[in-house]
């Protein structure tokens, strides 16, 4: 059949499901929630005449003993009926006393135990110590089945009493709610039940037919910690609970001579279990060495209890199997239903989708003719009435109702022209709001759906014709130049805009900075003014006695000051020269003054054969020149030193 719910992942197979519980709790409905370790809290158990413990009980009457101690013997019927069936057993006989020697390890320890209640046991007591005198022997008859419809027992999918430890927690007739359900409360109700123990527990709500029961209690929990015998609560009032609590129990069923395997697994061997390979499943827990396979249209992963239909395919309940869709209507993985695609309405047959009436649209599983709704003024209906038409750079989207309206293309998203609605652009490509296209790297080309490898063989279309410095126009379908400011490379779809501080003429392949000099203001190079200077992005105000040099690059100093150092400089070179030029001029003349006295002193004393003569200066003529002459003064570079000049004439 054809529904129009909606489906949101995969399911248990061969179940109808309505609910949305995730996967993963599905594959650990069935599978243990935590590890439990026997019952905490409680350890009562049946002894024999012999002293052994005893599962099941010998026929007659055995000694109740719970952490080394034993009850009174005065309990009443009731009493001894929940006693029982906490064992495990299936009904109350009797009770009696008994004493044997090795009892005396054994001191009664519970005084005045009363379990009733008709749902689960609430059990209380008071702490007593005596002699092991008077302690209570107890007689359970045996099980013959697993669960019993007027208290809790299991189902299974097809809602039968199920003796296979696993399935949906009954109590006469209805569900149970847990949400206070815990590991102890679940020992306790497989133990009532007549299980050995307990493997997991989940809530959640998995088969169709939970819809239709009842809810008999919600809040069950039993108090086990620190107790010798249960206390267990529970509400009736279930206002508010729904069947998403739901408790599913899988008990442990005692083990015959093969090795039982959870569900998901089969038997390897003797003692391994293995999980079921993909495409098949096991629904139950089996000693089976092999899984089933999956029916045809569906699939499993590994360790799978369920398959689950494939897209486009959905669960037939009347015989278990995965069904192909009916024309124009389809399905998600796992559905149990079919949907009508858009633009149909499902018929009054159930079975089949027929179109809108012209000029209307619907969304999919639409299921009556009044889901079809007229497109707004000035639009018309696209994609065989899936959706109406919008202005350029909208598409049309459905809302939370029936229905839809014209909304901008976002960022990466482009208008599907054929679809007329708003579509993500690949992870690749990037998009502008109101978008029509989306512009792909360098070497790739937008084809209207994705972006395709220019380099590749055989492509010769679209931007991969475009040399750089044009693009792709969809408008035009052809090369057009990028226009001033802006670039582009080979085989681009769009011109990119030039970055700030740049420029470029039409059909330019790259962007150019302004020269220096000029200022960069909205895309335009603007030569700098009066006394600034610029670098290509902005134009700079040269300091106070400075001016912009020829190339407007720099500010440099003023032609007046520069004039003005070059003659201190000169007036300084000037007055050394003229320094020197004295200095020279006196050393010379003083030198030929006392070149000239020496002469002077020469020819005066011409006519002695040996004359010794001692100048110094001038300034002392008539000194004696007796004394004996000394040698000539050392060569010392053609000058006078020390005033003094020695002669020797002969």
């Amino acid at each position: 059949a054809v529904v129009s719910t909606q489906s949101t992942g995969e399911h248990k197979f061969c179940i109808p499901v309505v609910s949305q519980i995730s996967e993963t709790m599905f594959l650990f409905l069935f599978g243990l929630t935590s590890a439990i370790q026997g019952l905490s809290g409680y350890n009562f158990h049946l002894m024999d005449t012999s002293a052994y413990n005893r599962y099941p009980p010998d026929e007659g009457y055995n000694l109740l003993v719970n952490d080394g101690g034993t009850v009174y013997n005065n309990i009443n019927s009731e009493t001894g009926k929940w006693l029982c069936r906490m064992l495990g057993y299936q009904s109350y006989s009797g009770l009696t006393t008994k004493s044997y020697s090795w009892m005396q390890s054994f001191p009664v320890r519970y005084y005045a135990l009363v379990c009733s209640d008709s749902v689960v046991p609430q059990c209380r007591y008071r702490e007593y110590r005596s002699s092991y005198s008077g302690a209570l022997w107890i007689k359970c008859n045996a099980r013959t089945q697993y669960g019993d419809s007027t208290s809790f027992y299991l189902v299974d999918k097809d809602k039968q009493h199920t003796q296979k430890g696993h399935g949906l927690l009954m109590y006469n007739g209805g569900t149970v709610s847990g949400n206070k359900f815990d590991d102890s409360t679940a020992e306790l109700i497989c133990s009532i039940m007549g299980y050995t123990g307990v493997m997991g527990w989940n809530i959640g709500r998995k088969y169709k037919f939970q819809e239709n029961l009842p809810i008999r209690h919600n809040d069950l929990n039993c108090l086990t910690r620190d107790r010798a015998f249960p206390l267990c609560t529970y509400g009736t009032n279930t206002t508010g609970s729904n069947h998403e609590e739901d408790v599913w129990l899988w008990c442990d069923i005692p083990r015959t001579s093969n090795l039982v395997c959870p569900p998901g697994n089969r038997r390897v061997g003797s003692d391994k279990c293995s999980e079921c390979s993909a495409n098949t499943y096991s629904p139950d827990p089996s000693d089976s060495s092999s899984c089933l396979s999956c029916p045809t249209n569906s699939t499993s992963l590994a360790g799978s209890t369920y398959c689950s239909c494939a897209e486009d395919t959905f669960m037939n309940t009347d015989d278990d199997k995965c069904v192909e869709c009916p024309d124009n209507s389809t399905s998600l993985k796992g559905s149990t239903f079919c949907s009508c695609i858009g633009g149909m309405y499902l018929y009054s047959d159930y079975r089949s989708c027929v179109p809108c009436p012209f000029g209307t649209v619907s969304r999919e599983g639409s299921m009556v003719p009044g889901d079809c709704v007229p497109c707004p003024a000035m639009s018309l209906s696209l994609n065989d009435g899936k959706a109406c038409s919008c202005e350029k750079g909208y598409g049309w989207e459905w809302g939370d109702g029936k229905d839809g309206l014209c909304k901008a293309c976002p960022e990466n998203f482009y208008k599907d022209k054929d679809h007329g609605t708003c579509i993500r652009c690949p992870h690749e490509a990037t998009s502008s709001p109101l978008s029509e296209d989306c512009r792909c790297p360098s070497g790739l080309s937008w084809d209207g759906k994705s972006c395709v490898d220019c380099s590749t063989q055989g492509t010769n279309s679209g931007a991969c014709t475009c040399q750089a410095g044009t693009f792709w126009s969809e408008g035009s379908s052809q090369c057009e130049p990028c226009p001033e400011n802006h670039f582009s490379g080979r085989f681009s779809s769009v011109c990119s805009k030039c970055p700030i501080y740049s420029v470029s003429p039409t059909k330019s392949p790259e962007c150019t900075s302004c020269p220096k000099g000029y200022s960069w203001e909205n895309y335009s190079c603007t030569k700098c003014p009066g006394n600034h200077v610029g670098n290509g992005a902005t134009c700079s105000l040269c300091p106070e006695g400075t001016s912009p040099s020829k190339d407007k690059t720099i500010c440099q100093k003023s032609a007046i000051d520069a004039l003005s150092v070059s003659s201190m400089v000169l007036c300084i070179l000037f007055i050394a020269m003229v320094t020197g030029n004295i200095i020279f001029t006196w050393r010379e003349r003083r030198a030929r003054i006392v070149l000239e006295n020496v002469q002077m002193s020469y020819q005066s004393h011409s006519a002695t054969d040996e004359v010794k003569i001692r100048g110094r200066r001038c300034m002392c003529p008539a000194c004696p020149c007796s004394e004996p002459a000394k040698p000539p003064l050392p060569e010392r570079g053609g000058t006078l030193h020390q005033d003094d000049v020695y002669a020797n004439f002969s």
